[in-house]
């Protein structure tokens, strides 16, 4: 070290030794603030800006969820008869998290696999979730499986492990009635008809318990804990009625079947003044309990189809799959159709409404008439000859049809046709309703308005259809077809009521009355709608044929009809669409069967029955005279007649009939006892007193106590008058009681 250097002094080494410590501390000091501003600031982050995630997170890991399934509201028809109800079941499920053993869930499996007919491994595999606490075993399970649950459960010491939770199963008693308009539903929601439409109102709110659990997973305390009560759906109220749905079914399947129908039927029953549907059947029907199993209509079809692809072929699935769907659409709205002749009632309105036409102006068919070019044939090709308005409609002419067009005009009669509500769907509460395909105003020729004044080359609904009619039916309204009536809790209240469904009137009330005295003209003479006639009633009525298509010769076949035609208080529609046998005309296909629905329907709607002279000689026959013939001729002869018959005795010829020879018996009603040679004593009843009945409660009394009925005097009365045998009297079985009617009413 060289001399002039200085060592440093121990004062200036402590000093400097000092700032060292001090500038450390600082250093540490600041890293140690910086630090706690970090965690503080990460405390306050989540403890009050994250505070209600973590919170949440915290109670999903503490809270058990259980779902309370609400209750599906019931469909009812207008009499309150159950249509779709619920029917209380089980949902059996498992808690793996509490399986004590391999050997206890070895038992588990094996026990629920056998009894509730489920697949032991894919249990087993359900039952190694141990951080599960519910994991289904099987849903809707039976009452008494479920109690062969709890006895296995209680006798292998499961009941921590095995639960039960009560479910509802959607039921429909009547199983294939009304099945287009109910439609069905599935696990959670409805899937068409009515149980799509209105799921919001008839699903309910579904409530929960919540429960609080430890680490061990076991309930304890907590001030979450809670129970939210569910909300059952509401009630549908329809203007569905049992009865007339049912006749509805029972015709519309017998006449398809017997017309070969190759593409499904419909038919329809509204009230034309409130737009209420009584009834809405669609052919083939489908079982609402058990939806995707295919009708019998589609099994050869769907055969053909296995026996060219097999049955585990794309091709065979996706046919299954399209027909399913076709069998659930609703034909009745979710398909249109060509009307035909049953349009010319508006035609015919239209002219009679802005007066370019009297009932009893004459008119020249030659069997065809020429329009911007094109000749259009009659179905009577040989043409009608004279006839008069009124007949043009009743017979159907064509020719008349457009020349009435022509007057009316396209501007004029666009109008109309839009009152009618032809060019737009109905807005029934049903989902799936189609549009009307029509031209618009701008675009109609005069040879589009032609073919369009009998109903060809546009489309609609069936339902649109018989919406029109209903507005000549009811005296010129158009109003809102509905299904349901009102919707109700299960306290009775009334949550919504359907109000007035007027829309707009369409034609005048007198315009309405003449063309419905045409058609109830035709149908009780000789128009082409006569096979509607049902004796007793006057029936007004227009039956349809059109093309389908323009290639090849299929053909829908149609009738619309309304009665009393002087105050409807019902009309119907019927549509075979593809028919293949017999004579392919509304008139001989869907006529006769509107005829049987409404002989059924309208006396059960209180609409009493007026005969006249002919339609009392066509209820009824003059009885031959059986005696002397073998009992298998007589039976022959009673099968051929129409009437029904009891054979008393085993001999083989008839010695004696009752009623006798010459008698007049009622064909729907009558019942001709006839004895053989070894017969028992004839048997007695005693005459009932139907004196002050109406005729149709009368027959019904005579009849049911075994007796026979012959009706004289006014036979459009109201009462009867008098009867041949006394009341309290001892006749016969099968003797005839001749009463006679007079009119209450008439008081001079």
């Amino acid at each position: 070290m060289a001399e002039n250097e200085k060592k440093p002094s121990g004062a200036s080494l402590l000093g400097r030794a000092d700032t060292s410590i001090t500038s450390r501390i600082a250093v540490l000091l600041c890293i140690c603030g910086v630090i706690a501003v970090a965690l503080v600031g990460r405390l306050a982050y989540l403890q009050i800006i994250k505070n209600e995630y973590y919170r949440t997170k915290v109670i999903d890991q503490i809270v058990y969820e259980t779902s309370v399934k609400a209750s599906r509201g019931a469909i009812y028809d207008r009499n309150g008869i159950l249509l779709a109800g619920n029917h209380t079941t089980e949902r059996i499920f498992i808690s793996p998290c509490d399986i004590a053993s391999d050997g206890q869930r070895e038992i588990l499996c094996r026990g629920l696999s056998e009894i509730l007919s489920v697949d032991y491994d894919a249990l087993y595999e359900k039952s190694q979730k141990t951080y599960r606490k519910d994991e289904t075993v099987k849903s809707a399970v039976d009452e008494h499986t479920a109690d062969r649950v709890r006895e296995f459960a209680l006798a292998n010491d499961l009941n921590n492990v095995i639960h039960f939770a009560a479910m509802s199963s959607r039921i429909y008693p009547y199983s294939t009635l009304a099945s287009a308009v109910i439609g069905f539903a599935g696990t959670d929601r409805g899937l068409y008809g009515l149980e799509y439409e209105y799921n919001d109102i008839l699903s309910g709110i579904s409530g929960k318990i919540v429960t609080a659990q430890n680490v061990s997973g076991n309930e304890m305390p907590y001030s979450y804990e809670t129970y939210i009560d569910a909300k059952n759906g509401a009630n549908l109220m329809t203007s569905i009625d049992e009865v007339i749905q049912s006749t509805l079914e029972k015709y519309l399947q017998i006449a398809a079947e017997e017309a070969g129908c190759q593409s499904r039927a419909t038919t329809i029953a509204m009230n034309p003044s409130t737009g209420e549907i009584y009834g809405m059947a669609v052919y083939p029907s489908y079982d609402l309990n058990d939806p995707y199993t295919l009708a019998d209509y589609y099994t050869d079809a769907l055969q053909a189809v296995a026996d060219e692809y097999g049955e585990d072929s794309d091709e065979y699935a996706q046919k299954k799959r399209a027909m399913q769907l076709e069998m659930w659409n609703n034909k009745a709205i979710t398909e249109t159709y060509e009307p035909g002749s049953t349009s010319k009632i508006f035609t015919t309105s239209i002219a009679i409404e802005e007066g370019l036409a009297k009932i009893d102006e004459l008119f020249t068919c030659t069997g065809s008439y020429t329009v911007s070019g094109w000749k259009i044939k009659c179905h009577k090709t040989t043409g009608h000859g004279t006839l008069t308005f009124a007949q043009a409609l009743q017979k159907s002419c064509n020719p008349v049809m457009m020349r009435l067009s022509q007057r009316i005009g396209i501007s004029t009669y666009y109008k109309y046709f839009r009152g009618f509500g032809l060019d737009k769907v109905t807005g029934i509460d049903l989902p799936g309703e189609a549009k009307a395909v029509v031209k618009s105003e701008s675009d109609m020729k005069e040879l589009d308005l032609a073919v369009y004044s009998f109903g060809q080359r546009y489309n609609v609904t069936a339902l649109s259809q018989l919406r029109a009619v209903c507005a000549v039916a009811n005296g010129g309204t158009l109003v809102t077809p509905h299904i349901v009536n009102s919707i109700v809790d299960d306290d009775g209240n009334t949550l919504y009521e359907f109000a007035d469904g007027d829309v707009r009137q369409v034609i005048s009330e007198s315009t309405a009355e003449t063309i419905s005295q045409i058609l109830a003209d035709g149908v009780s003479g000789d128009g082409g709608a006569k096979n509607a006639y049902v004796a007793g009633y006057s029936v007004a009525a227009k039956t349809g044929t059109s093309e389908k298509g323009t290639v090849g010769n299929k053909r829908i076949v149609s009738t619309v009809a309304y009665a009393p035609s002087d105050d409807a208080k019902i009309a119907l529609i019927m549509v075979i669409d593809e028919p293949t046998r017999g004579l392919i005309y509304g008139s001989q296909l869907v006529a006769p069967y509107i005829s049987k629905i409404l002989s059924e329907v309208l006396p059960y709607l209180g609409v009493e029955a007026e005969y006249t002279e002919k339609d009392y000689q066509a209820l009824t026959t003059s009885l031959p005279n059986f005696r002397g013939m073998s009992t298998d001729e007589a039976q022959s002869r009673l099968k051929d007649i129409g009437i029904k018959y009891e054979l008393i005795g085993n001999g083989t010829s008839v010695i004696s009939q009752v009623p006798i020879s010459g008698s007049a018996v009622s064909k729907a009603d009558g019942k001709v006892i006839l004895y053989t040679e070894n017969a028992e004593p004839q048997l007695t009843a005693i005459v009932p007193d139907v004196t002050g009945k109406t005729a149709e409660t009368a027959n019904k009394i005579l009849t049911d106590a075994g007796f026979n009925i012959g009706i004289y005097g006014r036979t459009n009365g109201t009462t009867v008058f008098t009867q041949s045998s006394k009341a309290g009297t001892e006749e016969k079985i099968g003797t005839v009681i001749n009463i006679t009617l007079t009119d209450s009413t008439v008081l001079e």
